[in-house]
């Protein structure tokens, strides 16, 4: 986040820990469900301190939004099949703003579940 925050660090000191496989993924799931990096659930954990401030992300639903992601797959096909079975010219403006608006609502639940569109 380029130009948030003061031009000094609060925290210059960086330390580093070791975990298994198991141990990494439970402190990731544990960051996502909070909206928190992993340093912070580390560092909140181990102090026993509370979060300063609200988590800058809202935990994402996955099963929701893979679902969602599920979905948009057959819309955005049969859109497509009725585009190029017709002329393109004569579909309405509707139709075409809902195709753009379905292919960047399907970049955005890729990029909300971590993969690439």
């Amino acid at each position: 986040m380029a130009g948030s925050g003061s031009n000094k660090r609060e925290r210059q000191i960086i330390l580093k820990a070791r975990f298994n496989e198991q141990e990494a993924s439970l402190v990731k799931q544990q960051a996502d469900a909070a909206g928190l990096s992993v340093s912070a659930v580390i560092r909140f954990a181990l102090l026993d301190q509370a979060p300063l401030r609200a988590s800058r992300t809202p935990p994402l639903d996955r099963e929701l939004a893979a679902r969602l992601l599920a979905a948009l797959g057959p819309i955005a096909c049969s859109m497509r099949q009725a585009a190029d079975a017709g002329d393109i010219d004569h579909l309405s403006e509707t139709v075409i703003a809902a195709q753009r608006d379905l292919a960047e609502l399907r970049t955005v639940v890729m990029s909300a579940l971590g993969r690439k569109p």
